[in-house]
């Protein structure tokens, strides 16, 4: 018994001393483990991030400082990006989702992808969700496709479903969101139905055309628009219901049929119901639904098509006359200006032989562009022009950028006059010829140097005023007042524009855009046509600049819209 007891206490002595030997080699392995060099910079990043939050010149810094956690990816650094979507800078929060993206495709992209779909995909902010959906859009991982579900049926935020929309149409998941999406159709929010509808006509193997075709009679044209774009695309539009989609009294449903003409689908084929489709709706009441019947014109692009717009010629005023001219040159290569008896003896004895050649390529909009210097001024056009762009429309938005570049000088080398100092004078003495029956207003927004940042959107009139002597004068003084400073946005005073009657703004700027929600170059040009889709506005835009990008972004930003370029050198 005391040998045992003896034996026990001998092993409980080695014992401690084997532990007492192994503690220095333990302790390390227990204490939390250093941060290693990703960690580091994270935090390094979000120190950028937070030191220049407060400093509205360095926002610069936290952009580069978004942009290399996007690089870094992970989760950690994911996150790093959610307080961003709070930040009165709100262009930051784009730059987020953009990093969001690089994120799903780099090195840690299954963690990052883990991180979007169990935390951001459902955080409270809207913005967040629409920024993680985005981003899962373009993920090369698999296995996200009930995460989605589960968020499309959750979702009550349309902008969050269209998102959502477009991640599942892109991913081309096999899964089938026939259930999740088609419970919206129900809904009666125009723009969550419509977001609904469009998913399921893209996504193949839905089986939704019974539910589409109910929609058809959704009192919200959004709903109604978006049905028809997903029946036409599944070739599965009653042609029974063509007459009254002619007949509908708002624009979104006959704006969306002249967007699928050129599919030439069973319900509207060429010749038949879709010749006598277009024909009606280039004689609408509305003048959008006529601006997209033009475009319509393009889209289809047959020989026929050059009759239907020489016919148009003579009955179409303001903006409209120019777009058809530009579509008839676009057609036909020939440069005979508004006289419609000229066509008509030019075209004649060529219909039957004529072939209208390749059609331009699409844009990233899906607009077919004019032709190069289709809207050029010709000899004996006697149009106002505003600098050297003619102003041909009678209901014109003018919206200036005056950020503080405008100070600079007009001539480089010259500074008696500035920017500003020539687009004062320029616009007094173009805004008291325009012609009788043209109405007008100015647009200024001002993103100024401040913290928190409080833009704010003036206008000269509040409202389209007749071009009087009167209203020409006190635009003119009004636009001596507003000095130049700040940043330049342009995505919210061209959106207020649209949102007027006017079927055309002149943008006139010294350069790309550096602030507002969206301030890349791409980004604009990828979601302002969006907004303008049943608005139909032509954006004309005057560069007093000479920086190549801008150039390119201006040029571009008018081509998305039917509108014209014009550089003041």
């Amino acid at each position: 018994m005391k040998f045992m007891r003896a034996r026990e206490h001998h092993s409980r002595t080695r014992t401690l001393l084997l532990a007492c030997l192994a503690l220095p080699i333990l302790v390390p392995l227990l204490r939390p483990a250093p941060a290693g060099a990703a960690d580091r910079e994270v935090s390094k990043q979000v120190a950028i991030l937070k030191r220049h939050a407060r400093e509205p010149f360095e926002q610069r810094e936290r952009e580069k400082a978004i942009r290399a956690l996007g690089d870094l990816g992970g989760p950690e650094a994911a996150a790093a990006l959610l307080p961003i979507f709070d930040d009165p800078y709100e262009h930051l929060a784009d730059h987020a989702v953009s990093a969001w993206i690089r994120m799903v495709k780099g090195e840690h992209a299954a963690a990052t992808n883990d991180f979007l779909v169990n935390r951001a995909l459902s955080d409270r902010r809207a913005a967040v969700r629409r920024g993680a959906a985005v981003a899962l859009g373009f993920s090369r991982e698999d296995g996200i496709s009930e995460a989605l579900q589960k968020a499309v049926s959750r979702e009550k935020n349309a902008v969050v479903l269209a998102a959502l929309a477009d991640t599942a149409i892109r991913r081309k998941d096999q899964a089938d969101f026939t259930g999740v999406f088609g419970g919206k159709l129900r809904g009666k929010d125009g723009a969550m139905v419509a977001a609904a509808a469009r998913a399921l006509g893209e996504i193949e193997g839905t089986g939704a055309v019974e539910a589409l075709v109910k929609l058809l009679d959704h009192r919200q044209p959004l709903a109604r628009a978006a049905a028809i774009g997903a029946l036409q695309r599944l070739d599965s539009l009653p042609p029974d219901r063509i007459s009254a989609i002619i007949s509908d009294q708002a624009d979104e449903p006959e704006i969306a049929l002249l967007e699928t003409l050129d599919l030439s689908t069973a319900a509207l084929p060429f010749p038949g119901r879709g010749w006598v489709a277009l024909k009606a709706l280039l004689g609408s009441h509305s003048w959008r639904v006529r601006a997209a019947a033009i475009q319509g014109a393009l889209r289809i692009w047959r020989n026929g098509i050059v009759d239907l717009l020489i016919d148009r010629l003579g009955i179409e005023e303001g903006r409209l006359v120019d777009d058809i001219r530009a579509a008839l040159m676009t057609y036909t290569g020939q440069s005979l200006g508004n006289d419609q008896e000229l066509w008509r003896a030019w075209w004649e004895g060529r219909e039957a032989t004529f072939k209208p050649g390749a059609r331009p390529k699409p844009l990233r909009s899906g607009r077919i562009p004019f032709r190069e210097g289709a809207g050029d001024p010709e000899a004996g056009d006697d149009s106002v022009a505003f600098f050297n762009l003619p102003l041909r429309s009678t209901r014109i938005a003018f919206v200036f950028d005056l950020s503080g570049s405008m100070r600079e000088p007009a001539v480089k080398g010259d500074d008696s006059k500035s920017k500003l100092d020539l687009l004062r004078e320029k616009f007094a003495e173009t805004v008291g010829k325009l012609p009788k029956g043209t109405v007008f207003d100015l647009f200024v927004y001002r993103y100024l140097s401040d913290h928190p940042p409080s833009p704010r959107l003036t206008r000269a009139f509040g409202k389209l005023r007749p071009a009087t002597r009167k209203s020409a004068t006190r635009a003119s003084e009004w636009l001596k007042k507003q000095e130049a400073k700040g940043w330049g946005a342009f995505v919210e005073p061209l959106t207020a524009a649209l949102e007027t009657e006017a079927d055309t703004v002149i943008l006139l700027s010294d350069g790309s855009p550096s602030r507002g929600i969206l301030d890349r170059d791409f980004r604009i040009l990828m979601e302002f046509p969006k907004r303008n889709r049943f608005r139909q506005v032509a954006v004309h835009t005057i560069l007093i600049g000479t920086k190549g990008t801008d150039r390119d972004f201006m040029r571009n930003l008018a081509a998305e819209t039917g509108g014209r370029f014009s550089q003041v050198r």
